[in-house]
């Protein structure tokens, strides 16, 4: 347990504010960006994210991860296919009508939520094994992504080029991202405790990486900014 300084109540071990008093007792000033134990990113932009931050991890989950994750992966890759369609019809559907459909961007959206909850969990931000669903569930790491009928035809055009850039700058800063998990699985193994370091790391990554495809899917018009916040 730990004591909070200020009004002296017990509070779980991993707490960062006092559940009484809601004093800051975490052990990092980076970690006063956080609402409790949630890490929100900036709701400036229409995808918007936040995550529940608990320092002790599994070490059996580590290893069980390895192998859901491949599972996971399939039916990414086969949902993913009818989501490419989707998109494609999307495409069309703002170059005639330089509007949105909202039934294809649902179905997006459904998509995107399970893919986001499976990166969160494969770069080891949870160890909560994430729900085959595409409806908008409680979960550690959550996502919003709001709806604007509107589109201009002019930034179909626009994101294909920009799209490009961005997904070079993600794919580089992926690698970084990558090496980061890889210490941080390494940490949880013989820690049972997560970094927040490297985990506020792979958020800020994992921020970036989810606008991206979100503005490259038509989800948004809006240009993601070149920042994880």
């Amino acid at each position: 347990m730990v004591f909070c300084p200020r009004c002296g109540s017990e509070n779980p071990e991993d707490s960062l504010y006092c559940k009484e008093c809601k004093a800051f007792i975490g052990d990092s000033e980076e970690k006063k960006i956080m609402t409790g134990n949630v890490y929100p990113s900036i709701k400036s932009y229409p995808v918007a994210f936040s995550y529940s931050y608990i320092e002790h991890s599994s070490r059996a989950e580590l290893f069980i991860r390895i192998i859901y994750i491949f599972v996971l992966g399939i039916i990414i890759e086969a949902w993913g296919i009818v989501a490419g369609l989707a998109q494609l019809f999307q495409f069309f559907y703002v170059l005639i009508y330089a509007k949105k459909h909202l039934g294809a961007f649902d179905f997006m959206a459904g998509f995107f939520r399970f893919y986001f909850n499976v990166t969160a969990y494969t770069y080891l931000l949870t160890d909560e094994r994430p729900p085959i669903t595409s409806e908008d569930i409680e979960y550690p790491c959550g996502i919003s992504l709001s709806f604007d009928s509107t589109s201009r035809r002019l930034e179909l055009l626009v994101r294909i080029f920009y799209g490009f850039v961005l997904s070079l700058i993600a794919s580089l800063w992926g690698t970084v991202a990558s090496l980061i998990v890889l210490i941080e699985w390494f940490y949880i193994l013989f820690t049972t405790k997560k970094n927040f370091g490297l985990w506020e790391f792979s958020v800020r990554f994992i921020n970036f990486y989810m606008r991206v495809n979100a503005y490259i899917s038509i989800l948004t018009d809006a240009r993601p900014p070149l920042t994880g916040d």
